[in-house]
């Protein structure tokens, strides 16, 4: 019998479509023509390769939200609607239909199912309608409301904190390699998700069993 007593599912590209059709759907959206595109991504690289970008620090809650989007207008006029919560966009992305069912899947087994995400206040609202209020997860950890994000090892610990069980007895599903690799090291089980969920699932199935 699985010793597993808390699910931590990622949202963005792993709840929801990819992160690439993230994009693509919310610039259809938004009638982006290719250059926008362009510097509005342009902008957004510095997520990936600036830990001080101003991305990450709407995500830990040090600035508010009203700057980064006039940051993103900067970039591209228009590109602060990638983060509308109202409308589609790069926030408010569809979710997988396949996540969905498991999440309701997961409601049926002695487990607790929580939300971990790299994210803005602005979204925890819509956050909340989506997946809380609807009881598709039990708890939403947000890293702009508790002041660290993934894969920061303050996140993990303050979600350790939370559930008050082991590390071994928590897995994270997440499409991020470096936020696996950081929840490992603390001795979490770990369940990477890729292109095609259905793996992770089976994986995750399996592990629970």
């Amino acid at each position: 019998m699985s010793d597993i007593e808390v699910v931590l599912i990622d949202w963005a590209g792993t709840i929801t479509v990819p992160m690439g059709e993230m994009v693509r759907l919310a610039a259809e959206h938004l009638q982006f023509s290719d250059e926008d595109l362009g510097k509005a991504m342009a902008g957004l690289l510095s997520y990936f390769g600036d830990e001080d970008s101003i991305l990450h620090k709407a995500e830990r809650g040090e600035v508010p939200d009203s700057d980064l989007l006039a940051w993103m207008e900067e970039q591209a006029p228009g590109a602060g609607r990638l983060f509308a919560t109202d409308e589609p966009s790069f926030l408010n992305a569809p979710d997988r239909p396949e996540m969905i069912e498991l999440l309701w899947w997961l409601q049926d087994i002695d487990v607790a199912v929580m939300l971990a995400t790299n994210n803005f206040v602005s979204a925890q609202d819509m956050l909340a309608d989506r997946y809380l209020t609807s009881g598709l997860v039990h708890a939403i950890v947000n890293s702009a409301l508790i002041g660290a994000r993934k894969p920061e090892p303050e996140f993990w610990d303050i979600v350790l904190d939370a559930v008050e069980v082991e590390p071994h007895q928590v897995v994270l599903l997440d499409d991020n390699a470096t936020n696996l690799e950081s929840a490992a090291a603390l001795g979490m089980r770990t369940i990477a998700v890729g292109e095609d969920a259905s793996v992770a699932i089976a994986e995750l199935k399996a592990l629970l069993a």
